[in-house]
């Protein structure tokens, strides 16, 4: 069952990434590289929450980075 979930997020990562692929003027490098990093991201993090669901999820991971600076802009709470 684990094998099919990995299988199908890679097989509905490659179908979203070919769409967006094909749709991109194959003159808009850098577009096509954002696609491509956006794409393989998703799919990092779709594998790493297959692997360990308890993961905090992205928004958790920014609100770590930005705690020290809001605890500057509001130091009563």
């Amino acid at each position: 069952m684990f094998v099919l979930k990995l299988l199908g997020i890679t097989l509905l990562s490659a179908a979203v990434f070919l769409y967006d692929f094909s749709i991109v003027d194959p003159k808009k490098k850098k577009e096509r590289a954002a696609i491509a990093v956006i794409t393989c991201a998703g799919w990092v993090v779709a594998v790493l929450l297959l692997f360990a669901p308890g993961l905090p999820g992205p928004t958790e991971w920014i609100n770590q980075v930005t705690k020290p600076i809001w605890i500057i802009f509001y130091p009563e709470g």
